[in-house]
């Protein structure tokens, strides 16, 4: 019945389904000294990697991220680490272990123009290459996570999409109020990412599971009407730094457990442990999830939320428009130029050629508003895939 509900969840996937629990902090306790280089670490004890992952998967794991979370190019060479070939001997440690496994995916470190010097379609062939050498590894799925900025996450999934039709998981960094370091709005992410077709959304990092009740509630109206599941990650409560440098963090395994029935009630069916957790973790999530599917048994259906109506909203990166009625859109030039056509929530534009497209693209960044478009399918098609936000189309 969930797949029905969260339709765009690959049906061979389990639902609801627990992910593995953190790997650097793991690895820490293994050994690995703080401020190393973890991809490197790894390829040299590949068994503290193994012990660990077995451990994810005695306690219940349906799902392991690959070890390649900074394992793109730039990343890779700030590490002084030549990029061919690393993922997929990285990979190796993990696929064919008898569960799914999540090619891991981090942000490059890289800031996109116009607030940063890098091409959007230079990140997008960053994570274009690293995703097809996950893909060449044989992962299942994709996981780009610990994302803190909107337009950086889009041109992952855009990156993915170009080598694989594989399914994309994503889930944001976010403070207190569901906002990215970029400022970025989780709904916002949502709606955008879901116009890219990713297959499942949520948090990880950010903090504990007690935080992210609110945000994750929040979302799940949208999450509905999507087909799209949430995803959980939390920390393990909150980190407290030794005079070693080694981090230990505030919550238990039992105490974290307290707060997963009412992650799962707020419509949380994909769960896992980031920074602090360990087997523990997991263990008590899967124990949690049987107990959900025990109490869903006769009312599998999320019936406590009501889905949101998508069809008519169109967001920036941080701003939301519902449009009830279809607005008059002016050329570009007369829209963006004279400001004729800037209503209280909303831009609509006609993009008649390339070149008008080129103009949407250089000035949308500096709306405060969301943007409607019609015109030449070509120029639309090419505003869309740099607008950082969801367009509404005419």
């Amino acid at each position: 019945m969930l797949h029905d509900i969260y339709y765009r969840f690959p049906k061979n996937f389990p639902l609801p389904m627990v992910l593995d629990g953190s790997t650097g902090t793991s690895l820490m306790r293994e050994g690995m000294p703080a401020g190393s280089c973890t991809e490197r670490w790894v390829l040299e004890n590949p068994e503290k990697l193994q012990k660990i992952q077995s451990e994810y998967i005695s306690a219940g794991s349906d799902a392991l991220y690959t070890p390649t979370f900074g394992a793109n190019r730039p990343t890779l060479e700030r590490s002084g680490l030549d990029f061919d070939g690393i993922n997929e001997r990285l990979a190796a440690l993990t696929v064919g272990r008898g569960v799914l496994a999540g090619g891991d995916m981090s942000p490059t470190g890289l800031f996109i123009e116009p607030f940063g010097d890098t091409p959007f379609d230079e990140v997008v062939g960053i994570y274009r290459e690293q995703a097809e050498a996950l893909d060449r590894a044989g992962v299942d799925f994709f996981i780009s996570e610990t994302n803190i900025s909107l337009q950086e996450v889009r041109a992952a999934v855009i990156g993915i999409r170009e080598v694989s039709d594989k399914p994309v998981f994503v889930t944001m960094t976010v403070d207190d109020s569901g906002r990215t370091l970029s400022g970025d709005d989780l709904i916002c992410c949502l709606l955008s990412l879901a116009e890219l077709g990713i297959s499942a959304f949520g948090i990880n990092c950010s903090q504990g599971p007690d935080g992210m009740i609110a945000l994750l509630k929040r979302l799940a109206p949208y999450s509905k009407s999507l087909g799209i599941p949430l995803i959980a990650k939390p920390n393990a409560g909150l980190p407290h730094e030794d005079c070693d440098g080694c981090q230990h963090f505030d919550l238990s395994a039992e105490e974290f457990a307290k707060y997963l029935p009412e992650l799962m009630d707020a419509g949380v069916t994909i769960l896992g442990g980031c920074c602090g957790s360990d087997a523990k973790f997991i263990t008590a999530i899967r124990e949690c999830v049987g107990e959900f599917a025990d109490r869903m048994s006769g009312s599998p259906d999320y019936s406590n939320i009501a889905p949101a109506d998508t069809s008519r909203l169109a967001c920036t990166n941080r701003a939301i428009a519902e449009v009830s009625e279809a607005p008059t859109p002016i050329s570009v030039t007369e829209c963006f130029f004279d400001d004729v056509c800037m209503e209280e929530h909303l831009v609509a534009a006609k993009l008649d050629d390339e070149a008008a497209a080129d103009i949407f693209i250089e000035t949308a960044p500096m709306l405060s508003v969301p943007c409607a478009l019609t015109g030449d399918p070509a120029a639309v098609a090419k505003a869309k895939r740099y607008y950082n936000g969801k367009l509404l189309i005419l």
